[in-house]
């Protein structure tokens, strides 16, 4: 497998990433090549950044905790607010360091919303339904290099508990199976495997944002060309990627609360907002309740 960062100049909002792409790529892209790109830079095309001092904060998000540990410290409110009105579920912790939030089925901090890699003062929202902008965007290159066998991740980064530092994460991608069963394969022992599923679209996601970096490289592309994956031409459903809260391998720490607030967003993704009457203290619906 061979994977290379690509370089652009900086993206402005709302510039046509295709552009950007074609431009920067310098040369055809190959049957089985896939494209990788950040989520900011699709929030960028979509016009999905907020000017802060244009928010106008609402009671609950001046009600809301401080964070301890923030990149602007400063717009506390409007960031609370951008939270309140992106996030699908919102869980208000003791610590305070970031408000954790569901945001497409993803455990994610601050409902993906980030100030670094923006202008001062501007917020950069996640993407609008990026499934689709994923498939749309794949759509579009394979019609302009004229291959068949093409995938597009859209890349982030996240954490995972009990770890230091930052991985990748797919948020979307399309034009190829994104979970790989090894289910009945056998081990090394010949035992066959009961569990086992590769993440595979959080793998790429991974080797993409270690060469793509975190500050200022400007690389938002990359290309991986020989990747292990099986390549398909079916529309990828979002649910897909997402575990039920009751049957995943950390299920014995959730709580009845959490359980219950994971469920309702679920039902309907994507786009859904949770919308329950009675939520327990210190976890906020999306409508800031």
């Amino acid at each position: 497998m061979e994977i290379r960062a690509i370089r652009t100049p900086i993206i402005e909002k709302g510039q046509n990433l295709f552009e950007a792409f074609r431009d920067a790529v310098g040369g055809p892209l190959h049957e089985r090549d896939i494209v990788c790109v950040t989520s900011k830079i699709v929030s960028m095309e979509q016009g999905r950044v907020k000017r802060l001092s244009e928010v106008q904060p609402s009671p609950k998000a001046r009600q809301m905790k401080k964070l301890r540990y923030s990149k602007d410290f400063g717009a506390h409110p409007e960031l609370a607010e951008l939270v309140i009105q992106e996030a699908d579920v919102l869980f208000e912790g003791e610590d305070g360091f970031v408000y954790l939030t569901l945001k497409n089925n993803i455990l994610i901090a601050n409902a993906g919303i980030d100030l670094s890699n923006a202008c001062e003062g501007h917020a950069i929202l996640w993407p609008d339904r990026p499934w689709e902008w994923a498939r749309d965007f794949r759509s579009t290159l394979q019609s302009h290099y004229h291959v068949a066998d093409l995938g597009v991740v859209v890349t982030d980064s996240h954490l995972t508990p009990l770890r230091r530092g930052v991985t990748g994460v797919a948020i979307a991608y399309s034009g190829f199976e994104g979970i790989q069963s090894e289910i009945g394969k056998p081990d090394l022992f010949g035992k066959p495997l009961r569990i086992t599923e590769k993440a595979v679209a959080d793998d790429l996601a991974s080797v993409a944002v270690l060469l793509m970096g975190e500050a200022g490289e400007s690389t938002p592309f990359a290309l991986i060309r020989e990747a292990p994956v099986i390549f398909t031409g079916r529309e990828i459903d979002p649910k897909e990627s997402f575990i039920p809260p009751t049957i995943d391998l950390y299920a014995g720490i959730y709580n009845q609360t959490f359980r219950t607030l994971l469920d309702g967003p679920t039902q309907d993704f994507p786009g859904s907002k949770v919308s329950q009457p009675h939520l327990p203290a210190r976890a906020v619906d999306s409508s800031g309740r």
